[in-house]
């Protein structure tokens, strides 16, 4: 499969995360719908870098070598500006995943993500639709 095509495939699989993440919001699962936003930050994220063909660490957060992003003259402008927000979110989701797939072997119970888990929703769908525009216009995925 070329590279466009593992993109299309990941920002496909991207979108199903997030829909799994507003279903966990409407079912108030707090830590599913963190743990589900953060996977479709991740795999948003990864699909743009597939597409342009930059290798990343294989871990959840690759805020770093996102943030490269932001200094090619050959992604659109309107994308250059989101590239910082975009990264934080996957840095800050990342950190938070763990807790939220297991932070009940600590004592953590759902409660505690309840404030969180909105915030982590709309972080989600907005780099969601970001790096799904980009790809639209870029490679007419």
């Amino acid at each position: 499969m070329s590279n466009i095509g593992l993109a299309k495939a990941g920002i496909e699989r991207a979108g199903r995360w997030l829909q799994g993440a507003l279903r966990a919001l409407q079912d108030e699962r707090w830590d599913d719908a963190v743990y589900s936003s953060q996977m479709a930050v991740e795999q948003s994220a990864k699909a743009v870098l597939i597409a342009l063909g930059i290798d990343f660490p294989k871990e959840h957060d690759v805020s770093i070598v996102f943030e490269a992003l932001s200094k090619r003259i050959d992604i659109s402008e309107w994308f250059r500006r989101k590239v910082p927000e975009i990264a934080k979110a996957i840095a800050e989701l990342a950190e938070i995943r763990g807790l939220a797939g297991y932070g009940f072997e600590q004592g953590i119970g759902v409660e505690y993500f309840k404030d969180y888990a909105p915030k982590a929703n709309k972080k989600a769908r907005e780099v969601y639709e970001a790096c799904s525009k980009l790809l639209k216009e870029a490679f007419k995925t």
